[in-house]
């Protein structure tokens, strides 16, 4: 029997309704859509969906289960490897679907959104272990700390999470608006993690508060899964002045706020999602914002649907074109000098490398300025931990155990990779555990 090459559509809210809220866009899939989507899987014997995901779960299986209205078991498949489905089922950038073999000619299954209405619908029923009597600190409360402290609980481990932040969640809470991961999916997940017996513990900052030495002491073990929360800046002349701002300082400041005076015409510099997400934040409050980018559409690396989702909305995006000054007055920013770029041959990155247009040079006038081209691991709170071994791109160096230089320590995620993906993160903090495990009882 022939498949539908188009995926069921997604019930998104109006675009004159989403643009003046932080409500959430992408509404979810009613019982009837999710088993008909589901039902568009062609179960393949040797499943690409499978092999692509980080995470190393069975898409065909629980997309199998959907289709036969079997939403328990359906969970019961996905929590066996993933803590966090409702997160995943909203921000996970799905590499699943790229190996599914409908794309070919037409429209991937929507996995993602599969997962998302279980999620949304299905209590998971967690089991662990009998009490090993062992303790770990998990320092960090982002997708891996939390992936590490799911799996170290379910093995029988006493699990406490330590979180700098007022809120847990790491840059799922801090760094994603609300219009893709509302608040409240996020605590559901994480309840579920607590239910295992974790404890977390926030404001608390372990290297400044408590020195990392102090855990050593008290637990078993510890792993370190503190992400990549430093900002990268571009270097350019004027980024001193007020109204320049980082990416990750304007989310995090929204999303502990809920405002921030942005001034009506607003620059996000950059292509990735933290850059779409900033420009969709700036005109949720209010301002006329738009989008820098060196580059073509062709090679941002925001996922295409948050793209597409922003170009809806009306925002302009200005391709090929690099800042190179910040002007102001008053010790203010008033705009920024920009050139125009070709694209040249391929650099490092697989991409085509910019190239300036010599002449080009032209300003754009503007109240605030938002870079969001990257960001690094915040390593300060550990600087008097001379053990910590350190690599020249300012990550935490493990072994392939993932142990550190210093002897019961583990770390995982961004801050030993860079900047990754939700998902690769939930794997580093997966692969940890299983190590931590038999560093504790052999």
């Amino acid at each position: 029997m022939a498949k539908r090459l188009k995926r069921v559509e997604m019930p998104k809210l109006p675009v004159e309704t989403r643009v003046k809220s932080f409500d959430e866009v992408v509404l979810g899939y009613s019982e009837e859509q999710v088993v008909e989507e589901a039902s568009r899987c062609l179960q393949c014997k040797e499943p690409g969906c499978t092999s692509m995901c980080p995470v190393g779960q069975n898409p065909k299986k629980y997309v199998g289960l959907v289709a036969e209205g079997r939403f328990e078991e359906a969970m019961e498949a996905i929590i066996d490897r993933n803590p966090l489905p409702g997160v995943c089922g909203r921000v996970c950038t799905h590499p699943c679907e790229d190996g599914c073999v409908l794309g070919k000619k037409g429209d991937p299954v929507a996995i993602a959104w599969v997962k998302r209405f279980v999620a949304d619908h299905v209590k998971p029923e967690l089991e662990k272990r009998g009490e090993t009597g062992k303790s770990v600190a998990v320092v960090g409360s982002g997708p891996a700390g939390l992936a590490a402290a799911f799996d170290l609980a379910k093995m029988g481990h006493s699990v406490t999470i330590y979180e700098r932040n007022p809120v847990f969640g790491g840059m799922l809470t801090v760094g994603i608006p609300a219009f893709r991961l509302p608040r409240e999916v996020v605590e559901r997940d994480v309840a579920q993690i607590e239910k295992l017996g974790v404890k977390i513990r926030l404001n608390t900052c372990v290297g400044d508060e408590i020195p990392l030495e102090n855990l050593l002491e008290e637990y078993d073990a510890v792993f370190l899964g503190i992400g990549a929360h430093e900002p990268k800046w571009m270097g350019i002349p004027g980024e001193e002045l007020g109204g320049v701002e980082h990416v990750l300082t304007f989310l995090r400041e929204v999303n502990l706020s809920g405002s921030v005076d942005i001034g009506p015409r607003v620059g996000v510099v950059g292509g990735g999602s933290a850059a779409i997400d900033a420009v969709r934040t700036s005109l949720r409050l209010g301002a006329d914002p738009f989008i820098i980018y060196r580059r073509t559409r062709r090679e941002m690396p925001a996922d295409p649907v948050e793209v597409v989702e922003a170009e809806e909305e009306g925002i302009p995006f200005n391709f090929l074109t690099n800042p190179v000054k910040i002007l102001g007055e008053a010790g203010r920013v008033t705009g920024v000098e920009c050139v125009r770029m070709e694209l040249g041959d391929v650099d490092q990155s697989g991409r085509p490398r910019p190239v300036p247009v010599e002449g080009s040079e032209h300003v754009m006038p503007l109240d605030t300025l938002i870079e969001a081209i990257s960001q690094k691991p915040d390593l300060r709170m550990f600087e008097k931990v001379k053990d910590l071994r350190v690599n020249k791109w300012g990550l935490i160096e493990v072994d392939e155990k993932y142990c550190t230089s210093i002897k019961g320590v583990f770390s995982a995620g961004d801050v030993v990779t860079g900047p990754k993906t939700v998902a690769e993160a939930i794997k580093g903090g997966k692969e940890a555990a299983k190590h931590i495990h038999k560093y504790l009882v052999g």
